[in-house]
């Protein structure tokens, strides 16, 4: 019978990957473990076991788009490829470990300074601008997936629900929603608008992620208990201009959250050099 790889133990894994000393578990979503780990070969790694039993054509999009990028902006992708463990078949994926700080446990210390939160912003920007260049949509930019290295500054991860705006789209028509983490999905990813999914979708997601590490909430989260709340508020608030907050950047900030996909900036790199003109 097969087991439920989410139960399977450091044994298991140590037998179906015997040049691999897998040291803790990192995180868990959906059918995706991430593990730090030490190989023979690469030294210190994360370590991704996917069910491959789920849709494969999306895992493989997932693996493609992030073996396009390299650091510093995003994880060197070493290898992968497919195995068995107990029973259950799996895609694994060998990547650069990033050693630092999610942004999330950052925004959780309490509130940034302008300076820093920009800093990390036009890093953001940066990865985003690649990914563009590329005609790819992250579709999942949160603090999650943004980690902080003392060297480099921003790294992004996790191309899970990249949307390749080359290729037919995998999410059926019919769906209610689309690919996404509410509180941090635009509109058109919320409703399942496919034709709007573009880079500006990411802006949306962005003028999001900067507002919470200035004001230390998210507008669209707070005060909600259900993602169902979330997705609802995203859809009808407008977030207030933030105040104590240089006045530039505060009215970029919500021209990202505009709804409308056409109101809000044509593309990251547009978005990165006007940024880069404003003075804290």
């Amino acid at each position: 019978m097969s087991v439920n790889l989410f139960s399977v133990d450091s044994i298991a894994l140590t037998e179906a990957f015997p040049d691999v000393n897998f040291e803790e578990k990192l995180g868990e979503g959906g059918q995706k473990y991430v593990y730090k780990a030490q190989t023979q070969h690469e030294g210190r790694v994360a370590f991704k076991i996917i069910k491959s039993n789920q849709q494969m054509e999306r895992i493989v999009r997932e693996i493609k788009a992030a073996s396009i990028f390299s650091p510093p902006r995003f994880p060197q992708i070493y290898r992968y490829g497919n195995a068995t463990v107990d029973n259950v078949d799996i895609v694994y994926i060998v990547e650069q470990f990033i050693d630092g700080v999610s942004l999330r446990d950052g925004i959780k210390m309490g509130p940034m300074n302008e300076a820093d939160a920009l800093k990390v912003g036009l890093e953001v920007l940066m990865a985003l601008t690649e990914i563009s260049d590329k005609n790819l949509v992250h579709r999942d930019i949160k603090p999650e997936n943004i980690m902080i290295n003392s060297d480099v500054g921003a790294v992004l991860l996790d191309f899970g629900i990249a949307r390749h705006l080359d290729l037919t789209s995998l999410t059926q028509d019919v769906a209610v929603f689309g690919p996404m983490t509410p509180g941090y999905a635009a509109p058109e990813q919320i409703n399942n608008e496919k034709r709007s999914i573009s880079a500006r979708t990411d802006l949306f997601a962005w003028g999001i992620l900067m507002y919470e590490m200035i004001s230390g909430v998210n507008p669209f989260t707070q005060g909600c208990s259900t993602p169902a709340e979330a997705l609802v508020k995203t859809l009808k608030l407008e977030p207030e201009i933030l105040q104590g907050c240089n006045q530039e950047l505060s009215k970029i900030i919500n021209w990202c959250m505009k709804k409308q996909v056409h109101r809000r900036p044509l593309s990251p790199s547009y978005l990165l050099e006007l940024l880069k003109g404003v003075v804290l």
